[in-house]
């Protein structure tokens, strides 16, 4: 398989602004004559939107068979197997790809604080639920972590828009830069979705409601209860994000079994809305120290479900906290950087249009599920302290099975 022959720009341009299907068609002309990994993953993963996914898993398949090792092959392959439902295999690829990836490089501007913080409550707390002698995750003493703790809350009480970095020396800074890797494995409960007979119902919401829907009651207790252990557990926060809050992927393992299971119940449950639909994408995020969460923008899906798991004694402002949504989506001709991260452009567009916004509260266990594409941000919070009380959300992506 050769190795050069890149993506031209004018195929990159073409997948930027969404055109999947005249991006497909570039790419597997390219295919034929110059089938280098790069070609053929951006075919997989532009087919995986389009939902050809037998096509996609085949593409994907030849770079992961001639190099094994390929990272983003073997995480594109996982995504493509999870869209198709194959669980266990889809399983296998994201641990391989864990298993895979290399430590985080060290920036030398230091560590965000807020990611600091986060993994210095999470390691205690670990220690302390699995009965571990202090200092066998993280190496530092009572009294330096209570130090550190202070310092980290201090800068961030003072931190203006963007959170700031922190050097952190010795073995201790090295576990609150990068932790130890470790994720909680549970069989998912027989059932993950609340009971509910309301498909039809929450189809007739969505439509009427111009494309969103509030679902209480989302998950089954047993499930909300594992998925809560697994966001707590898992040392899976390793990107951080500039306003303040982390994200857990599943490529760095935010994934498992039970949330693969949630796709397929969902699909099953709501056939107007989903069955024809293929989950593409998803993530959690978790806000820290009073921070704004997603600042406001349109996810790359044609519908959405962001829900949240956090306790609701957590929240102090109770009415608040969850999501805003606005009543315009983003137009066709604006390329995914201009509707995912150009909030001045956003507003604009938004204040022109007079578009209206609409407010949903935070609830436990709470869900919405709305067209990707309409703008939304995370509702401003106010949650108490301490590691479990943190706002924790999951979204979910799925795509029709066809070009935007």
């Amino acid at each position: 398989m050769r190795t050069e022959s890149p993506v031209p720009s004018s195929v990159q341009k073409s997948i930027a602004f969404g055109r999947y299907g005249e991006a497909a068609a570039a790419l597997a002309r390219l295919a034929v004559d110059r089938p280098s990994p790069p070609i053929l993953l951006a075919l997989a993963a532009v087919d995986l939107q389009l939902g050809h996914l037998a096509d996609a898993k085949q593409h994907v398949l030849k770079v992961v068979e001639a190099a094994p090792g390929h990272v983003e092959a073997r995480a594109l392959l996982a995504r493509i197997r999870a869209a198709l439902d194959e669980r266990s295999a889809a399983l296998d690829d994201f641990s391989a790809v864990v298993e895979l990836s290399s430590p985080t490089a060290e920036d030398a501007a230091g560590t965000p604080v807020h990611l600091a913080l986060h993994n210095l409550e999470q390691l205690d707390y670990l220690e302390r639920l699995h009965g571990l002698s202090a200092g066998t995750l993280l190496p530092m003493s009572a009294a330096e972590r209570e130090q550190m703790r202070r310092r980290f809350n201090q800068i961030l009480d003072t931190a203006g828009t963007v959170t700031p970095r922190v050097k952190l020396d010795g073995a201790g800074g090295r576990a609150l830069a990068e932790p130890p890797r470790m994720r909680r494995n549970e069989p998912p409960p027989a059932r993950v979705l609340g009971l509910r007979n309301d498909g039809a119902a929450v189809a007739q919401t969505f439509r009427d409601g111009g494309g969103v829907a509030c679902i209480d009651d989302l998950l089954s207790s047993a499930a909300l209860a594992q998925l809560q252990r697994f966001c707590l557990e898992s040392t899976v926060w390793r990107r951080s994000y500039r306003r303040g809050y982390l994200g857990a992927y599943p490529e760095s393992g935010f994934v498992s079994p039970l949330l693969l299971q949630l796709a397929a119940e969902l699909k099953a449950a709501l056939p107007e809305l989903l069955g024809e639909h293929h989950l593409t994408y998803w993530w959690s995020f978790v806000c820290q120290h009073q921070r704004p969460g997603t600042d406001i923008h349109a996810d790359q899906s044609d519908i959405s479900l962001n829900f949240w798991i956090t306790p609701d004694q957590a929240n102090l402002a109770p009415g608040s906290g969850g999501l805003e949504m606005w009543n315009v989506a983003a137009p066709t001709d604006w390329s995914f950087n201009d509707y995912n991260a150009d909030s001045t452009r956003i507003r604009v567009h938004l204040s022109q249009l007079g578009a209206r916004q609409t407010s949903f509260a935070y609830a436990e266990n709470r869900g919405l599920l709305f067209h990707g594409m309409l703008f939304h941000q995370t509702a401003s919070c106010r949650f108490a302290e301490g590691f479990e009380n943190r706002r924790r959300n999951i979204t979910m992506l799925f795509r029709r099975s066809r070009s935007r």
